[in-house]
């Protein structure tokens, strides 16, 4: 149960940080053209975010199931 709710946990943290890289990098703003100065720089902030995401979501669904089966 204890390993479950770590995998959750930690897989929200993931996914909830690749949304927010992805959301960023995406924008066009002042603030983001500092740091992504870019195509390229954009491109790949954008692909870690989309990798992170999708890590995280499955860690988090393993984390569900695993509590559900251990239950």
């Amino acid at each position: 149960m204890k390993l479950g709710i770590s995998m959750l946990v930690v897989g929200l943290l993931f996914a909830g940080f690749g949304l927010f890289l992805w959301n960023f990098a995406g924008s066009q703003g002042p603030f983001t053209s500092s740091w992504f100065s870019t195509y390229e720089d954009q491109s790949m902030a954008q692909a870690i975010g989309m990798g992170l995401t999708v890590f995280g979501g499955g860690l988090s669904i393993g984390g569900i199931v695993r509590m559900a089966i251990k239950k």
